[in-house]
């Protein structure tokens, strides 16, 4: 791991969590369909998910100014524990089970995820920050390996128990984040949005795509399989495994000072992948190699998006404030996905080539990203030539 002892903390935290999602959250699209939604319902109940975040955002921003990131998202991690038994009972002939889980999940997230990505933005170091994403990574898809393998069993043989173990594994997760120091802000100031941009851009492509290809090449997977759990977890299990080297490999490159190198290396992979996906999705062969051979290729997205949003976050004026309105952005990029994928599922486009609309956005992200890792190099070059001090205060970073 690394000496920086509250990014080890927090790699452990993101593990259980990531565990515990593996073992029922990760099914949640897969339980709304066996649950009665057709496939554009359910598309429709996540853009409520997301809609219901964005519009809460400022409920959020309250608990964080009152009371602190640390509360703030300790708040998040129970909500988070508590969305699993609500996801039991999701029933479609209930509207109101639906709308809980929709509620639940919003609320989890939009306490948690702002709170999470700042304290990793001000824990991390700059120099490193590539192989911390990437070592992240590692620990998170080690969970991702076994829990859907687990909870593919569990939700087939055994619902209850898969839901349960979730919840629990969610509260053990808070342990080891406990004892990272949490930033001191101070959200009175307004500082514009041009410092935040970067983030708000780089999460807006990132929800498009987690929203509309990486869900849709889920409900592709699963209906593969005659919408059998243990099958799916057991492929997801086994992609998340294909794609864990990868993750960690282009988080060193990224520190060694090749990250414009790794932004096109990674729009090429990705382009493979969405390639891949489109022409092997007719069988359920065609599905396990699709998915082994894509993931191991998509481990390259995460450091390479990540590296530049948590640097630009601890560059930023405000890392709390940057993340808050990058969360927004990923919300907005994600209803977009959406509602697009649902429409065209409704009116009959093949899910496949749905796989297709990634294609744009990944372009348009390259693109961002080359432009921030060009910037950041920059400011780098210019301390090192001159010291100067503007650039250096920059590098250094700031939480207030």
């Amino acid at each position: 791991m690394f000496r920086n002892a509250d990014v080890n903390r927090l790699a452990v935290h993101a593990g259980l969590r990531q565990f515990a999602w593996g073992l029922a959250g990760i099914f949640f699209f897969a339980v709304l369909l066996r649950a009665g939604l057709s496939p554009a319902a359910a598309f429709l109940v996540l853009a409520a998910m997301l809609a219901l975040r964005f519009a809460t955002r400022p409920v959020a921003f309250a608990l964080i100014r009152g009371f602190g990131v640390r509360t703030a998202m300790l708040v998040g991690c129970v909500l988070f524990a508590a969305q699993f038994p609500v996801l039991a009972l999701v029933d479609a002939g209930r509207m109101w089970t639906i709308a809980a889980y929709v509620l639940a999940v919003a609320l989890a997230d939009v306490t948690y995820w702002t709170c999470y990505h700042a304290v990793f933005a001000a824990a991390g170091d700059l120099g490193e920050r590539g192989a911390q994403v990437g070592v992240r990574t590692v620990v998170m898809v080690a969970a991702d390996t076994v829990a859907p393998v687990v909870g593919g069993l569990l939700l087939t043989w055994h619902p209850a128990a898969a839901f349960a173990a979730a919840t629990i594994v969610a509260l053990v997760a808070i342990v080891p984040f406990r004892a990272v120091p949490a930033p001191p802000v101070d959200l009175s100031g307004d500082h514009g949005v041009a410092p935040f941009r970067d983030g708000v851009r780089l999460f807006a492509t990132d929800g498009f795509l987690m929203c509309g290809f990486a869900v849709t090449w889920g409900l592709i997977m699963f209906e593969a399989f005659d919408r059998r759990f243990d099958a799916f977890g057991g492929l997801l299990g086994a992609a998340a495994l294909a794609g864990a080297v990868g993750g960690l490999l282009l988080g060193r490159l990224i520190d060694a000072g090749h990250a414009a190198r790794a932004v096109w290396l990674n729009l090429a992979a990705m382009t493979v992948v969405v390639l891949l996906r489109v022409g092997l999705a007719g069988t359920p062969t065609g599905v396990v190699v699709a998915a082994l051979a894509s993931m191991a290729l998509f481990g390259l997205y995460v450091p390479t998006v990540m590296t530049a949003v948590y640097n630009a976050a601890k560059t930023s004026p405000c890392a709390v404030r940057f993340h808050y309105l990058a969360e927004a952005g990923w919300d907005l990029g994600g209803i977009a996905a959406c509602l697009v994928t649902a429409g065209a599922l409704a009116a009959g486009v093949p899910a496949r080539l749905l796989l297709l609309l990634a294609l744009p956005a990944l372009a348009l992200q390259a693109w961002w990203l080359q432009r921030r890792y060009a910037d950041e190099n920059d400011a780098r070059q210019q301390v090192a030539a001159g010291g100067d001090t503007h650039h250096s205060t920059i590098l250094a970073g700031r939480i207030d």
